[in-house]
């Protein structure tokens, strides 16, 4: 599993960082995104939804940890 810590940055580059690392895996790898930013337990979900991208799980509770598989 690839990680990438996002901790201490601010809506919208965990979001922006995470589509810059997805853009360079091979589908079905996953990814685990760790953030403080609050707002990024309403982007990231979104994001999956609305994407290929599929969220595995996460976590409410600071740091946030979302794991994100990637689509096609």
């Amino acid at each position: 599993m690839l990680t990438l810590d996002c901790t201490e940055l601010k809506c919208p580059l965990p979001l922006l960082k995470l589509k810059l690392a997805l853009s360079d895996m091979a589908e079905g790898e996953v990814i685990r995104l760790s953030t403080t930013d609050p707002v990024s337990c309403r982007d990231i979900p979104k994001f999956c939804l609305a994407t290929s991208n599929q969220l595995l799980k996460w976590s409410s509770t600071t740091p946030f940890h979302f794991d994100i598989k990637k689509g096609n």
